[in-house]
């Protein structure tokens, strides 16, 4: 940091405009209160509104001097100093979300009020030493060097192992070291919780960028299209876009998923840490805020591809209408001639001489024109080991899709929601069972009232095919599951 960039940030920065401003304490303390005690990340404009008034009256009730204007004043001055993000998430009722400013404030503040009974400098220390391990161990390219590594983790663990063995005691944390550990692990998820705000807001900049393209001037498709993947490509190639990626894979696994919840459960059930689970809760619910604060990130993927169709459709309609018109002045010119006899001798000559193709000629299935196959009966005791490995692999392939299992999905996904498209759901949950995965949800759709079909609305999604290194793309009505 130098001069200049601090003067910059000290006059651009709304992090630090909400810091400076006259009624910090009233935005943050609202603002705090309602999303990030509540663990929501957008709230419906009406339920904000009503939760200011009546917190403005409280405030107004202990000090009589404080002059507050009305709910939807605020909510637009704080939207304009982007402290807030309004958004339309379909429906027409508009919701509010933090931005990555208002986050970065409040964390501030929450540091700057903690009031621990220690500082844990043990289980930072120990942190630090364990991702410099870790740089060093996962650095190295070097065969032997990596063996000798593991066999030393090795070794250690089997003296721990032993000592346990011979002495029938296991050495435990105090409960000083328990709860530094725990209230760490708490900053650290609020610190995650808060960044995801930051990789939303690229998306959407993605997502802006694409508008911006598309309404210049003599802009052409492929190149605007081209702009987009380009930009689409270095996001997601970017440190930033990668570490994304693998936390999401992490978070769509089940097993790891539940292994998190047991890890949970067991943590707060300890009594040494009894005293501080009251206090903090966010651990507690961490799956569920990550899979809502993930789900964001993907929608606001989701929100780019369909600014990428829609420009598409768009140009076509304008290509399409441009060639009615041409047809339409084809057919005026064709008017005007009609009755003028050509002076050419030839107005139009076909070479070659003509063919008939009699409709009653053609034949009255493809199936007649061909051979129905028959299948030979395969006997695996005459064939060789390889043979027979590969005929057992095949065997192994086959597969059914569970729709109680999807079923289950479905559930999970609106456990948070009170609807979910077919496009997002497949987004938490990619497809591992190819096109017949797909025409299941389609089926439980159907099996239920709730559920909505809407064939006029086509989305476009993109599946892994049953074959190793294939895409599908489909086109797909528009499949929405309701709570």
């Amino acid at each position: 940091m130098d001069y200049e960039q601090i003067k910059y940030e000290l006059n651009t920065s709304a992090t630090l405009k909400l810091l400076k401003s006259r009624n910090v304490a009233f935005v943050v303390s609202f603002l705090n209160k309602q999303f990030k005690e509540t663990h929501r990340l957008s709230i419906p404009q009406f339920e904000l509104e009503e939760k200011l008034e009546s917190y403005s009256d409280y405030l107004q009730d202990i000090y009589r001097d404080l002059l507050l204007q009305p709910p939807k004043a605020y909510l637009n001055d704080w939207c304009n100093q982007h402290w807030l993000r309004k958004t339309f998430d379909n429906s027409d009722e508009p919701v509010f979300s933090l931005t990555p400013a208002t986050e970065k404030a409040i964390a501030w503040l929450e540091e700057l009020q903690q009031r621990e009974a220690f500082v844990g400098t043990e289980s930072r220390f120990l942190q630090i030493l364990a991702l410099l391990k870790e740089i060093q161990d996962r650095s190295t390219v070097d065969v032997e060097k990596r063996i000798a590594q593991l066999e030393k983790d090795r070794d250690r663990i089997q003296q721990e192992i032993d000592q346990i063995q011979s002495s029938g005691a296991v050495e435990v944390f105090s409960q000083t070291q328990l709860q530094e550990r725990f209230i760490s692990a708490d900053r650290m998820t609020r610190q995650l919780m808060a960044d995801f705000k930051t990789v939303e807001q690229n998306f959407r900049a993605l997502t802006r960028k694409v508008q911006a393209a598309q309404i210049e001037k003599d802009s052409r498709r492929g190149t605007v299209v081209g702009k987009v993947l380009d930009a689409d490509d270095a996001l997601k190639e970017s440190p930033q876009g990668q570490s994304f990626e693998t936390f999401y894979r992490f978070l769509n696994s089940e097993r790891e998923r539940e292994q998190l919840k047991a890890t949970i459960q067991a943590v707060y059930g300890l009594d040494e840490l009894r005293s501080l689970t009251s206090d903090y809760t966010l651990l507690r619910q961490i799956e569920r805020n990550l899979l809502n604060a993930a789900s964001h990130i993907v929608k606001s993927n989701h929100q780019l591809t369909e600014k990428l169709r829609q420009m598409l459709d768009e140009r076509n309609m304008r290509e399409n209408r441009r060639v009615a018109e041409l047809i339409v002045d084809v057919q005026r010119l064709a008017l005007q001639v009609a009755d003028t006899a050509s002076e050419e001798k030839d107005f139009w000559s076909i070479s070659g001489a003509p063919t008939i193709q009699m409709v009653m000629e053609r034949p009255l299935h493809p199936l007649e024109a061909s051979e129905v196959p028959t299948f030979e009966p395969v006997d695996l005791t005459e064939l060789d080991e390889e043979m027979l490995e590969a005929e057992l692999d095949q065997l192994a392939r086959q597969f059914f899709v569970d729709e109680a299992f999807l079923a289950d999905r479905v559930d999970l996904a609106l456990e948070a929601r009170a609807t979910i498209p077919l496009p997002e759901l497949i987004a938490l949950y990619p497809v591992t069972k190819g096109l017949p995965e797909i025409v299941a949800y389609i089926s439980l759709a159907t099996q239920s009232e709730k559920h909505l079909i809407d064939p006029s609305t086509i989305d476009l999604v993109e599946i892994a095919g049953l074959a190793e290194d294939t895409e599908l793309q489909l086109e797909l009505p528009r499949v929405v599951f309701s709570r």
